[in-house]
């Protein structure tokens, strides 16, 4: 009843009825790209009419079925996710970051789709509104959400629309192992994570990173992007509320202890009322909250060694 009711203010029920009986469409470059240990392919995916997002699909090399493991990504060019870099500082960061989760995924045996996030990053079919000028703070994704408000929509909505488009897709391949699905994102990619995790029940484990923490801080503000802003949200609940229509599924949230963005009692706070709520649905212990040693940012020597224990194989 919870899952209908959070659907609802997400706008999913609006983009269903508008959508109406569109079959999500897909186009794969045929040139694949030997990277050594897997192959990646470019495709696009039509996930209501006329609105096209670009992904990269990386297999292992070897025989299937695969897990599968989908990663948004948040507030920059999702091509990092891959390990796609144009200058050395990029470059810099995606080792320093551990930015390239894909990568990471798809050598620990997952097919792996890493898909453009509406409304953000460089893809050209994102929707990214580019006459924004100095109103909304500058921000694309800020006046995106603001229009698709206004139309009973919410930008959050819209990626897990696209997300779920995805899993339509992606758990129908033979060479993919529908019964284990991961799911893990870092900043707004985490925000895409927790949300479509607990719209979806196909995620069978998820990992927001540097995402989980209030909705509205102590002092009235805004935790996360305004691009996340859902008309009604707190009349339905706090964060805590939504990602725990994630139970009983294993869910692991993770934060940097120096993360500005989200202070450590605001998150401690928050750990623990979600940790109440597996709690009463009788999952204790498959909610774990973890600290990682910096900012903003993935943390691969926390997230992999759990999601191995999650999802029943040796994924570290």
């Amino acid at each position: 009843e919870a899952r209908g009711a959070f659907s609802d203010l997400l706008g999913l029920t609006r983009i269903a009825s508008e959508a109406a009986d569109h079959e999500p469409m897909v186009e794969m470059d045929d040139r694949a790209e030997d990277m050594g240990r897997y192959v990646r392919f470019s495709g696009m995916i039509q996930t209501e009419p006329d609105v096209t997002a670009h992904f990269w699909l990386l297999q292992p090399k070897g025989e299937g079925p695969y897990p599968l493991a989908v990663t948004p990504h948040g507030h920059e060019n999702g091509d990092t996710y891959v390990g796609i870099w144009q200058d050395e500082q990029t470059r810099q960061r995606i080792l320093d970051d551990d930015r390239d989760v894909a990568v990471q995924a798809v050598e620990r045996g997952y097919l792996t789709i890493a898909p453009a996030t509406r409304g953000v990053g460089s893809s050209p079919a994102a929707y990214k509104i580019e006459d924004v000028g100095d109103r909304h703070g500058n921000r694309h994704c800020v006046c995106h959400n603001w229009q698709v408000i206004q139309v009973g929509r919410t930008l959050l909505g819209e990626r897990v629309w696209d997300l779920m488009r995805i899993l339509d897709w992606a758990t129908a391949l033979p060479e993919v192992d529908a019964r284990r699905v991961l799911m893990l994102g870092n900043s707004g990619g985490g925000m895409a994570t927790a949300h479509t995790a607990a719209c979806d029940e196909r995620v069978s484990v998820a990992v927001p990173c540097c995402s989980y923490n209030n909705y509205m801080s102590p002092h009235g503000t805004l935790r996360h992007c305004p691009c996340n802003a859902i008309p009604g949200l707190l009349e339905f609940g706090e964060f805590w509320d939504v990602a725990g229509l994630m139970a009983p599924r294993p869910l692991l949230t993770v934060n940097g202890r120096h993360d500005e963005l989200h202070p450590v009692e605001e998150v401690g706070f928050a750990v623990a009322r979600l940790q109440t709520i597996y709690k009463a649905a009788g999952a204790d212990g498959l909610y774990q909250h973890r600290y990682g040693p910096a900012g903003h940012r993935f943390y691969s020597d926390i997230m992999w060694e759990w999601i191995g224990q999650a999802m029943g194989s040796d994924s570290r």
